[in-house]
């Protein structure tokens, strides 16, 4: 069996590589056509390939039958990091479906996470984890929008990008009354 998920791993290793080497050379400038955008891009389904081969030839590593539909789905709610991956999934289906509107949901996406992070974050015992993650997951869902976005068109979001100055200013403004909010709570409990 280990010999089939190897033959299984070399294909997406080779992909991963060459999406890889495609993304260093959108970002060094060596391929003109391409912009940062598609380069944020490529390099996402790189490191996903790159992922699903580390997990064929490492299978210990990652047990999905152990995983239920419970504890992912209560990941996906509670967790900051499958907070963005949720969102920007549903936000990305959304986009290609419509690439001519693609900034609708992905404002409606980065919104919704800039407001359910933090609120989040109020509830939990450890404040200080739970708001770096949350301050990661918006980073890693607000390229990753704008890579989808610049890849489905040639311009991107254009001048239409500037409404994502609302959650880039909102979000840290959130994520610090959420601290307060937790340390008051904190000082009632004791």
């Amino acid at each position: 069996m280990i010999w089939l998920r190897r033959i299984g791993a070399a294909p997406l290793l080779l992909l991963a590589f060459i999406l890889l080497v495609g993304a260093v050379r959108i970002f060094t400038g060596d391929l003109p056509d391409q912009s940062i955008g598609s380069g944020i891009f490529i390099a996402i389904f790189g490191v996903a390939a790159g992922a699903g081969a580390f997990f064929l030839l490492r299978p210990d590593i990652l047990r999905l039958r152990e995983v239920g539909f419970d504890q992912l789905r209560r990941w996906a709610l509670t967790n900051p990091i499958g907070q963005a991956v949720s969102l920007y999934v549903i936000a990305a289906i959304l986009m290609i479906a419509a690439p001519t509107y693609q900034i609708v949901p992905a404002l409606l996406a980065i919104c919704v996470y800039s407001v359910a992070a933090p609120w989040r974050a109020a509830k939990q015992l450890r404040w200080w984890a739970h708001a770096g993650l949350a301050v990661l997951g918006f980073c890693l869902m607000f390229f990753a929008l704008a890579g989808t976005g610049e890849a489905l068109a040639p311009r991107g979001f254009g001048e239409a990008g500037m409404l994502f100055l609302l959650p880039m200013e909102g979000f840290p403004i959130l994520l610090v009354v959420s601290g307060i909010v937790r340390l008051v709570r904190g000082a009632r409990e004791q």
